[in-house]
């Protein structure tokens, strides 16, 4: 639903507040301000926990990219596959036999990661030879698959916009700005003035109910793609939100109100929720207002023909998220990290995992529910969704969180004589960032909040767990980057 006019008002009033809150930032933006709030307590464990991931990054980094090489990972092999649906579509669906849909344990067990050395711990099979990428594909139909069709559309029609000299003068002009700490909005057009991508970011404000639409900044947006390319974008994205909200729960055992306080949805804690003054001492009040969880809109550019196959357009890193949601393009180019099941304290780095480059499941044994007619089958969208470093926290090690790369498609070869050549086209990605409430009121507690198994994850640390009881789930990112 479209946010009201008499709602307005008040949305735009918080956006004004954030941008002109940026501007009162920049001015004194080495003050530090301060929360009397559990961030103030050293976590050492949870310092060695964020550095203990930056370590698999940097050995993910000697893996090779074995792809179309006999006996190595694949994705059919190393990748589960999970059919889903939204709750709002739930009550339709079970009225009709043939659908199936993966169950909470089985979506727990498709995260976790797997180990020879564990008792009690999922059977290797679903990851083949990896012990667990924490990354699955998960498989839509019918109404949720048209949403999330349209946030893709969404994603085209806004570099459509981009590309139009007519149109693009206000986002082209942009640029990104800061809200607040780990808080970014804006377009940049050349990330990092390294040629490879452009990225549009955004932030939602939540609507003032769970009915409306939420409002996107930049407002600019809006007014390049238009009202129904937005509002179709909104759909896709409630999809997503509420997918993700579902594994997250069934992953961490955490029942609906513990999902509704941890995890951002795009949704208000309260319905009235209270205007702060425009003075730099309420960015972080001010900051709240705005959702934690976003969505992001990539498209990679043409590598130079020399460019190594292999070389990345992002390179190897992991997102500080419950869970990032990405719907799969036409063109392919993100890969995950295998780690090895049996070579994994290899001393020789490259062989204790391997990239693999999710692929659509395909086959009959693989349709996304039990039917007859393949053409009903084929009315089905895919996503990937890839774990994040909240979910191996809050699972206590049981989930790795995902890491992964994207390599940019290669450019055309060179035109034959007589013919003109061919045109590039680039990859555009349209993932959702799901992650924690940045409120005061997102207090872990985690013998209430978590389904603790009397197994060590494969990632155990012990203590880590402990340490975080009574925190702000937030403020993890405060402990690991303060000043991002």
């Amino acid at each position: 639903m479209t946010t009201p006019l008499s709602a307005l008002p008040m949305l735009l009033i918080l956006a004004a507040t954030i941008e002109e809150n940026f501007a009162l930032s920049t001015i004194g933006q080495n003050q530090r301000h301060t929360r009397i709030n559990s961030q103030q307590k050293d976590r050492p464990l949870l310092r060695h926990f964020g550095k203990g991931i930056n370590e698999r990054i940097m050995n993910s980094k000697e893996g090779f990219n074995r792809f179309g090489i006999d006996d190595h990972f694949t994705s059919a092999e190393t990748i589960p596959c999970l059919d889903m649906q939204s709750s709002d579509n739930a009550s339709d669906s079970s009225r009709d036999g043939n659908l199936y849909f993966s169950s909470p344990r089985e979506i727990r067990e498709a995260y976790t990661a797997d180990t020879n050395v564990q008792e009690g711990t999922t059977g290797g099979d679903l990851h083949g030879r990896s012990s667990g990428s924490g990354c699955c594909i998960i498989r839509l139909q019918g109404k949720d698959a048209a949403s999330v069709r349209g946030l893709m559309d969404f994603a085209d029609n806004f570099f459509e916009g981009v590309d139009d000299e007519k149109r693009n003068s206000n986002i082209k002009d942009l640029g990104v700005f800061r809200i607040g700490n780990n808080i970014h909005a804006g377009f940049d057009d050349d990330v990092n003035e390294e040629g490879k991508m452009q990225v549009l970011y955004t932030k939602l404000i939540p609507g003032l109910t769970r009915e409306d639409d939420p409002l996107l900044l930049p407002l600019e947006v809006g007014e390049l793609v238009g009202t129904n390319s937005l509002s179709r974008a909104h759909s896709g994205m409630n999809t997503l939100f509420d997918i993700g909200s579902q594994i997250t729960s069934a992953v961490l055992g955490m029942d609906s109100v513990t999902t509704s306080k941890l995890l951002d949805d795009c949704t208000r804690v309260r319905e009235n929720s209270e205007q702060h003054n425009m003075v730099s001492d309420n960015a972080d009040k001010i900051a709240d207002e705005v959702s934690n969880s976003y969505q992001r809109i990539i498209r990679y550019l043409e590598p130079p023909a020399a460019v190594e196959e292999t070389d990345p357009a992002f390179w190897p890193h992991v997102d500080s998220t419950f869970l990032t949601l990405i719907p799969m393009p036409e063109i392919a180019g993100l890969e995950v990290w295998c780690p090895s099941l049996s070579n994994s304290e290899s001393e020789n780095l490259a062989h204790r995992g391997e990239w693999v480059r999710p692929v659509k499941p395909t086959g009959p044994e693989k349709a996304a529910f039990r039917v007859e007619s393949n053409e009903e089958a084929d009315d089905c969208i895919h996503v990937v969704a890839l774990a994040g470093e909240f979910l191996q926290l809050l699972s206590d090690g049981q989930v790795p969180t995902c890491i992964h790369r994207v390599i940019a498609p290669k450019p055309p070869p060179p035109a034959s004589s007589g013919f003109s050549p061919k045109k590039y086209k680039a990859r555009v990605s349209a993932p959702l960032f799901l992650r924690p409430r940045r409120g005061e009121d997102a207090i872990l507690d985690v013998e209430s909040d978590l389904r603790v198994s009397s197994n060590n994850g494969l990632y155990f640390e012990k203590g880590l767990l402990e340490e975080c009881d009574s925190m702000r789930v937030w403020d993890y990112m405060h402990c690991i980057s303060p000043d991002n």
